[in-house]
C-alpha cells in the first residue's frame, strides 16, 4: 500500500485520491498538496479502505472508476458513504458512471485540472 503524508497538520483538510495511474495520481495530488491541501494516495479499493479504516482523519474520497481488484469505485463510494455519512466524495472515470452512485460530484477524464481544483476546494469548504 502507498499512502503519502506529505504535508501532515491536524487542521488541514485531507483528501484520499484513489486512481491506479500513477501519473495521473501524482499530477492531482501535487496540484492539490500546491493548494494546501493534504492527500494521501491509494492504487486500489482495498488500499483505500485501510486508510478509512485507520485513525487518519479523511475529509474527501476523490475515486477513479475503474480501479484494480475485487472492487470498482462506485463501489467503494457506495461503501464509503454508508460507513462514513460525513465523507464528501468524487468520482470520476473517462465513461460516464452508471446509475446509483452516491457521490457528491462526477469529474470527467481528461481532467480540466483547474476544474477539479475548484470542485475539491468546494466540497471541502463545507466542513470549515
Amino acid at each position: 500500500m502507498q499512502v503519502s503524508l506529505v504535508g501532515t497538520a491536524p487542521a488541514t483538510p485531507t483528501v484520499l485520491l484513489v486512481e491506479d495511474e500513477v501519473l495521473i495520481r501524482l499530477m492531482v495530488a501535487e496540484e492539490l498538496r500546491g493548494r494546501g491541501i493534504q492527500v494521501l494516495e491509494a492504487s486500489s479499493a482495498d488500499e483505500a479502505l485501510s486508510v478509512l479504516e485507520s485513525a487518519l482523519p479523511i475529509h474527501l474520497l476523490f475515486t477513479d472508476i475503474h480501479l484494480p481488484g475485487a472492487m470498482n469505485g462506485v463501489a467503494l463510494a457506495n461503501l464509503a458513504r454508508t460507513r462514513y455519512p460525513h465523507l464528501k466524495l468524487i468520482i470520476t472515470s473517462s465513461q460516464a458512471p452508471a446509475g446509483g452512485a452516491v457521490a457528491d460530484s462526477f469529474i470527467p477524464k481528461p481532467y480540466d485540472l483547474p476544474a477539479v481544483i475548484r470542485q475539491v476546494e468546494a466540497l471541502l469548504a463545507q466542513f470549515s
